[in-house]
């Protein structure tokens, strides 16, 4: 590179160390659609603890109103996690059970 271009931006290229990550949560039911929530990088059991919190419980309330409804997630990790299956045990959240690795078989993988 030449001196008088040095400060050319066409002279540079553009490299993304790591990119961008998104994740998305959200929910549906037979009785309508829930909260649907987005948020920057990765997630860990706390975090999902965290999201589980504020948007499943709440969209279970206003969507069952009290009645029984089976919950279902897939088995990442921070869904398997020990912290994770212990927080929904507290609450008696019944889980539906899921073979690992099965995104074809999940409903929400088409919303």
């Amino acid at each position: 590179m030449l001196d008088k271009d040095k400060d050319n931006p066409s002279c540079y290229q553009r490299s993304v160390q790591k990119p961008a990550s998104l994740m998305v949560w959200g929910c549906m039911s037979v009785c309508g659609m829930g909260s649907l929530h987005i948020w920057k990088g990765t997630i860990n059991a706390e975090r999902y603890i965290r999201v589980l919190e504020q948007y499943m419980l709440p969209s279970r309330r206003r969507l069952f109103q009290g009645r029984p409804c089976i919950f279902q997630h897939d088995n990442a990790r921070p869904h398997t996690a020990s912290i994770t299956t212990s927080w929904l045990r507290r609450r008696k959240i019944r889980v539906l059970k899921w073979p690992a690795c099965s995104p074809d078989l999940s409903p929400i993988e088409n919303i």
